[in-house]
């Protein structure tokens, strides 16, 4: 059966069976790597520079409701190597190709730089907050000090440690990892 690549598209493809809206195809066209694709994605593995691939659309609503999915031709438009478009009609396909210009491939660029940034921030901050964690847990136990220079010395540590909803968990790790993932979940929208 082997693995495939799944494109994601923003405006839906319109089941020709049953009129459901598709939001991502599966294709076999590139590397079979089970990467995930959309608009402006540099295509690993393309067959194809520049031109239009022909696939197949899979309706899992028809699916779902013991009808066979109508054989719909969906036709992906690569321009150097980048997904430039999803459509369900070749003639529409082809303007497409002749359209891509310039400004498609800033914005391209500048979505990708994007998702870059973001994921980089995502990915510093969770390691930061594991590591932070680490540190609480290998940490030895402090004195028992008292004075005003023991309470300075307490609340700069606790500035860069974790918060105390996170340490009182019954599963700090859990706790980290959703924090991160609201925070995750927040950037992107």
């Amino acid at each position: 059966m082997g693995m495939f690549d799944t494109i994601h598209v923003k405006k839906p493809l319109i089941c020709p069976a049953c009129g459901a809206e598709v939001f991502s195809i599966q294709t076999k066209e590139f590397d079979s790597c089970m990467f995930h694709f959309k608009i402006g994605s540099v295509l690993s593995g393309s067959p194809v520079l520049i031109g239009i691939i022909k696939e197949s659309l899979w309706c899992d609503a028809c699916y779902k409701a013991g009808t066979k999915p109508a054989d719909s031709p969906v036709y992906l438009i690569v321009w150097h190597s980048l997904l430039a478009g999803v459509e369900q009609d070749f003639a529409k396909a082809e303007v497409r190709l002749a359209a891509v210009d310039r400004l498609d491939l800033i914005a391209w660029l500048d979505e990708a730089q994007r998702e870059a940034a973001r994921w980089s921030r995502n990915y510093h901050k969770l390691f930061s907050d594991v590591s932070r964690w680490h540190e609480h847990l290998t940490r030895p136990p402090e004195p028992e000090a008292t004075g005003a220079e023991a309470e300075r010395h307490r609340a700069f540590r606790r500035l860069f440690s974790l918060p105390d909803e996170i340490l009182a968990a019954p599963d700090p790790l859990a706790a980290i990892l959703a924090t991160n993932k609201l925070v995750s979940d927040d950037v992107e929208d």
